[in-house]
């Protein structure tokens, strides 16, 4: 199953760059029988890092890498605190993990995102936008912020309006922007999610 399809755009800005082909992934581990979105990075000769906060999906990635006998040098780590050194990345990407946290503890995210890039790094990241059908389900917590029960999980969801997340990207230049909704049926019900997405340079 091919998922994370945006990333593909990402990866081509990443080809195109006069960078070292090194990325980091935030939010690197998997669930049950998926692919590590690294993959298709490390399939173009790339130098992989990821992190990963949850230890089952740490594990699972883990579990994937050993049975593929591959290398992706993935580990246990918190995006509000990245474990590399200042500049030492040419691309840093988060997908669908950075709105679940509150939107003071993105903002401490995006910093150390930029803290690690390189002068020209790139990165991608996605938000959760209001017009995602979720949008106001759970308990609000702050402005856009919910915790909702997810498989009997509390799970804290950020949702933002179109240019909401602009300021996160103070020191960089917006390469490419885009806002995606996902439409699909479930057990006869359709559901909607939205999705805004960046490709950002460091200034």
């Amino acid at each position: 199953m091919i998922i994370a399809v945006e990333l593909y755009t990402f990866l081509d800005y990443c080809n195109n760059s006069p960078l070292e082909k090194e990325v980091l992934e935030c939010g690197a581990g998997i669930g049950p029988s998926l692919e590590p979105l690294l993959v298709r990075f490390f399939d173009y000769g790339y130098e992989t890092h990821g992190i990963e906060i949850s230890e089952d999906r740490l594990l699972n990635v883990e579990e994937y890498c050993e049975e593929n006998e591959l290398d992706l040098d993935i580990r246990k780590g918190d995006m509000r605190q990245i474990p590399f050194e200042d500049e030492s990345m040419s691309f840093v990407f988060t997908y669908n993990t950075i709105f679940q946290m509150t939107k003071d503890d993105i903002d401490i995210a995006m910093g150390e995102i930029k803290r690690v890039l390189k002068s020209e790094g790139l990165c991608f990241v996605n938000f959760l936008s209001v017009d995602s059908q979720t949008f106001g389900m759970g308990d609000e917590i702050g402005k856009g912020e919910y915790v909702e029960k997810q498989n009997g999980k509390d799970i804290l969801q950020s949702y933002f309006e179109d240019d909401e997340p602009d300021p996160y990207f103070a020191g960089f230049e917006v390469l490419h922007k885009e806002k995606r909704i996902r439409e699909w049926l479930m057990s006869g019900e359709r559901k909607t999610r939205a999705y805004i997405d960046y490709i950002a340079m460091k200034r």
